[in-house]
């Protein structure tokens, strides 16, 4: 039974206050799930200083009032383009645990196309590239830190194109490199449905997108910022072009695509030939009315984030459920970072039903 979620959501900080140098991006979708298989088929952005991202994401983690903190993370740095970092982060907003892991990735994932995965159970998440595992953290195996068990409730597919001042993290930004961008070929969502899925899998298709055309009613686009991040994520910088959803960072002012959309016949294949073979399963359209949550992905060596060290083992959440009501962010901010009390307003979000 799907549940859909109606949450809106008033930005205190005005306008005015979105006075950053650099534009980003970030799409995410407006249905929540619990459990489930994702892949998006992608070429990433990457230079130095920079994150090109697809996560899960429970919307409301970064509020100090949030019970838990809820994130499965791919991300690719800009100062190493051939890797990506893979982390689960759970804990709460200020004392989050994660678990930041790095993989290869040939060619480079800025110089071609790569189908990556997420998979997330009851039991397990799994990470993998054009259908390679390069990760998995299992409960009761190889989860030093409990964080499987502790994913609890739902979480929300995004991606999402922006600046880290952690140079640490991520390298020293060059900003002549801009403009760059991410482009997604298509986007698969799976049900999990143990052992009913095709051929005895866990695994049965829930929708499927190739971004012929911007689905409104399944995608919104990020319009915040928050510490840390020296862009503004705007819906001018999100665009959907021949076939392509495209995220780009630019410099303010300057949000536009021009270029030309990278081919890939490969991933074009992958996506017609996966989807005919499951053209049984239900490829469902969602919709919902929109709201703007805050964004999130980890941060590793980030200055403005602290680490620190029961899912239902039997039942199965509904696929979709309604986002639950948050008090006001107080004093952290979508990282999960202390702000300074002067400047509270402008990170503080209202959530009314």
């Amino acid at each position: 039974m799907h549940l859909k979620s109606t949450l809106s959501v008033l930005a205190i900080a005005a306008v005015a206050t979105m006075a950053k140098d650099f534009s980003g991006a970030e799409l995410y979708t407006f249905d929540e799930y619990t459990y489930g298989k994702y892949e998006a088929r992608m070429k990433m952005a990457a230079a130095s200083g920079t994150v090109s991202s697809m996560f899960l994401y429970q919307n409301g983690s970064e509020q100090a009032s949030a019970e838990r903190w809820v994130e499965v993370d791919i991300e690719v740095l800009g100062k190493s383009p051939n890797s990506f970092q893979s982390n689960i982060i759970t804990g709460k907003a200020g004392a989050q645990v994660t678990s930041e892991k790095h993989h290869s990735v040939n060619p480079a994932a800025d110089q071609g196309f790569h189908t990556y995965g997420l998979e997330w159970t009851p039991n397990y998440v799994r990470w993998t590239v054009d259908g390679v595992e390069v990760r998995k953290t299992e409960k009761g195996v190889n989860d030093e830190k409990n964080q499987v068990a502790n994913l609890i409730g739902t979480q929300g597919l995004r991606f999402n194109l922006w600046s880290s001042e952690s140079q640490a993290w991520v390298g020293a930004f060059d900003e002549s490199k801009l403009p760059l961008f991410q482009f997604i070929n298509w986007v698969k969502a799976y049900k999990y449905t143990p052992g009913q899925g095709p051929n005895g899998s866990d695994f049965t298709l829930d929708w499927a997108d190739n971004f012929d055309n911007f689905n409104g009613s399944r995608w919104g686009k990020g319009d915040w910022t928050f510490d840390g991040n020296r862009v503004d994520l705007t819906d001018k910088n999100i665009y959907s072009r021949d076939g392509m959803l495209i995220l780009a960072l630019t410099r303010k002012g300057q949000e536009n695509f021009n270029g030309q959309v990278p081919q890939d016949a490969e991933g074009d294949a992958e996506f017609n030939g996966s989807t005919q073979q499951q053209s049984s399963s239900s490829v469902a359209s969602s919709s919902s009315v929109q709201y703007n949550p805050p964004s999130s992905s980890s941060q590793e060596n980030n200055p403005f984030v602290s680490s620190s060290s029961s899912a239902d083992p039997t039942g199965i959440l509904p696929t979709r459920v309604k986002l639950q009501n948050k008090d006001i962010r107080g004093t952290v901010n979508a990282k999960g970072a202390r702000v300074n009390p002067n400047n509270k307003a402008n990170y503080q979000v209202d959530f009314n039903f």
